[in-house]
């Protein structure tokens, strides 16, 4: 379970919806995923250093929301990488993450004023226009409208709307 405490609002809240039991754990690695959640979420360390169980965090409550926001779409990413292993392995699904991550980089060379959420934006639009693409084959409907729409509020039009 994570303890936030959320500076706008000088309210604390539980937040335990994510996968495994080590919450420090899942956030390491969701921040390979997603790098814009150093920013989202700011680790505040206990006095020490062998009590990691009582690390809490600081967000504010804009914050907060876009990091659940990134958790949810990491889940619906997951869903879809699934389905398009059984459609064709693991090795082309893999190779699909890989393409988006090349693409999120590419972009971030290209806009040096692109801030890290943006680039993650770009990394969910990359991932699910390459997943579209292969399950629109097998019926699937297209996500990218619902990925737009879900960010609509988060991200500037320009990057929203971004080509890739």
């Amino acid at each position: 379970m994570f303890t936030i405490f959320l500076t706008d609002r000088q309210q604390t809240v539980q937040f335990n919806d994510y996968p495994g039991d080590d919450p420090v754990k899942f956030m390491m690695n969701f921040k390979k995923i997603f790098p814009s959640t150093m920013d989202l979420l700011l680790p505040i360390l206990p006095e020490s250093s062998e009590a990691l169980e009582q690390l809490t965090w600081e967000s504010s409550r804009r914050e907060f929301d876009i990091f659940q926001k990134l958790i949810q779409e990491w889940a619906t990413v997951e869903l879809r990488l699934t389905a398009m292993t059984k459609l064709k392995d693991r090795q082309f699904a893999n190779q699909l993450v890989t393409q988006a991550q090349q693409t999120r980089k590419k972009f971030l060379q290209q806009q040096n004023t692109l801030n890290p959420l943006h680039a993650d934006y770009i990394f969910l639009l990359t991932v699910h226009s390459l997943l579209d693409a292969e399950l629109v084959e097998v019926g699937a409907q297209f996500y990218v409208p619902s990925l737009k729409d879900n960010w609509q509020t988060r991200v500037p039009k320009q990057v929203l709307n971004a080509k890739i």
